[in-house]
């Protein structure tokens, strides 16, 4: 399994948003390389941790090299893939990615094979991988499942309802991320902001109740993405309410900084020699931009 121990980028991407001069240089700073990709809004998208990039594009799969965004293959998901592709996940046991489509899991390989890996009772909307599991988040949070996908059948083996997961006036569970033994979960509240909250995943039990995301100019969308950088700080996407760092290292005292003004997915990627965060793909609208963190 790929590492997810804590590095050096929380302090560095700490330092970066500490005021808002520093916000505004972050926010132009020139992007190493950018793939032009027009129409997109929050399309499912995955790296292997380091040098891959998998993007789910109008019903095509695109394998991108990093740093320079070389394509290394495309393929339509039809015939086999009816569904647009809700959610990705690299599955380090298998060094394949993992696509959810309607009620159905599949895996992409490196020689461009789509094969079905399970089919679940539910539709899918969000999927995460850690500690060798799978969890699966159906639509809008309905329920979460864990499940070990090693053998042919598959393993199911835990289940947790949503009025288990998240407040009596809460709308829904739009994204699950994984690292170590926490799941993060983006909530959207009842008046349409969002809350970022943390379970163990042992228990499933709520470690930490995230501060209210307010979306203002009267936007609504559903986006909301997450991204770990450790155990309690995390990188949420929001479309044109932009990306925002969440620190909840302190239980008592939750941080929250913008440092990009548009962000509808983000991808973290390591430098092979040290292990650490070296750079980042930011999607917007219309492209794909990779920004350098050291």
């Amino acid at each position: 399994m790929m590492d997810t121990s804590i590095d050096e980028l929380s302090s560095h991407l700490s330092t970066l948003t500490t005021s808002s001069n520093e916000l505004r240089i972050l926010d132009n700073h020139c992007p190493l390389s950018t793939f032009i990709l027009p129409s997109m809004s929050s399309c499912p998208m995955a790296t292997d941790g380091y040098s891959h990039l998998l993007i789910h594009h109008h019903q095509t799969l695109i394998l991108f090299h990093l740093p320079t965004f070389e394509i290394l293959f495309s393929i339509s998901i039809f015939p086999l893939i009816e569904c647009p592709i809700s959610d990705i996940c690299f599955y380090s046991i298998s060094n394949s990615f993992l696509l959810s489509s309607s009620n159905i899991i599949y895996s992409l390989s490196s020689n461009k094979q789509i094969q079905i890996i399970h089919q679940f009772s539910n539709t899918i909307w969000s999927i995460t991988h850690t500690l060798n599991n799978i969890f699966i988040c159906y639509l809008f949070g309905f329920s979460i499942e864990q499940w070990e996908l090693n053998s042919n059948d598959g393993i199911l083996l835990n289940i947790w309802l949503k009025d288990n997961l998240i407040e009596s006036l809460d709308m829904g569970i739009n994204c699950i991320r994984g690292i170590n033994e926490y799941i993060g979960m983006t909530i959207k509240e009842n008046n349409f902001s969002w809350r970022i909250d943390l379970f163990d995943i042992l228990t499933m039990n709520r470690i930490r109740r995230g501060r209210t995301i307010k979306q203002e100019n009267g936007l609504n969308n559903w986006i909301g993405l997450l991204f770990p950088i450790d155990n309690f700080q995390w990188l949420f996407a929001d479309g044109d309410q932009g990306l925002v760092l969440i620190d909840q290292t302190n239980p008592h005292e939750h941080k929250q900084n913008n440092i990009m003004k548009l962000a509808c997915n983000i991808s973290l990627i390591r430098d092979r020699n040290t292990k650490t965060y070296s750079s980042i793909v930011i999607q917007t609208y219309e492209a794909l931009h990779l920004y350098d963190l050291q």
